[in-house]
């Protein structure tokens, strides 16, 4: 005991005191993210990336559609105007110019295809209207050249001329296989690259009056 206390004293007395224990630092709590929950983040992002995509897919071929509905028009409309351009009849055997044109020939004149027959593919030698029915073919110039950049481009024209025909006050004969027609629909449809189709309708009148000239017509 006064041993102890001899060493305690001395101890004290020359500063020498027992080694104060340094504080262990507290453990730290790490955060992650498991496998599992990896794997659903990736295909969470997956999944809007898909969307986004698609969104702007969607976005892009609007843009698009636009310009081809538009070229589309613009094409049909140059065929109708060009069809409705070219002489009602036959420039050789036209009534309006000759009086001397029978009723037969006139009502052959209407229908005349002889200029299309002998150029199927030169527009230019089409001289009448009804040259243009059953026409069908890729876009082409009227000389019949092709034009590779309107490629997905078709276009098929019709000439309607039937009996009873009507737009306002003049109407068409009854029987226009025997009495010249007086009115034509012109119908141009033209198929764009996407197979969509666009309509255009057109009337070509004679401006000839076929009952004061002919007899039951």
């Amino acid at each position: 005991m006064i041993a102890s206390r001899a060493r305690s004293y001395r101890a004290k007395h020359y500063g020498v005191f027992p080694a104060a224990r340094s504080p262990q630092p507290a453990a730290k709590h790490q955060s992650g993210v498991t496998l599992v929950e990896l794997i659903i983040a990736i295909v969470i992002i997956s999944i809007a990336s898909i969307a986004l995509l698609q969104g702007l897919g969607l976005q892009t071929q609007r843009n698009v559609d636009p310009m081809i509905q538009s070229q589309a028009n613009a094409l049909a409309r140059q065929y109708l105007e060009e069809a409705l351009s070219r002489s009602f009849f036959d420039p050789t055997a036209d009534p309006r110019v000759d009086p001397s044109i029978t009723q037969a020939q006139a009502t052959a004149a209407v229908r005349d295809i002889s200029s299309r027959t002998a150029n199927p593919t030169n527009r230019l030698a089409f001289n009448n209207v009804y040259e243009y029915n059953g026409f069908s073919q890729p876009i082409q110039a009227p000389n019949g050249t092709g034009i590779p950049e309107l490629s997905g481009y078709s276009v098929s024209i019709s000439v309607d001329l039937s009996g009873g025909l009507t737009l306002g006050s003049v109407s068409n004969p009854a029987d226009t296989n025997n009495c010249p027609a007086s009115i034509m629909l012109v119908t141009v449809t033209v198929s764009d690259p996407r197979g969509q189709l666009t309509v255009l309708n057109g009337y070509r009148t004679s401006y000839f009056d076929t009952s004061s000239r002919y007899t039951g017509c």
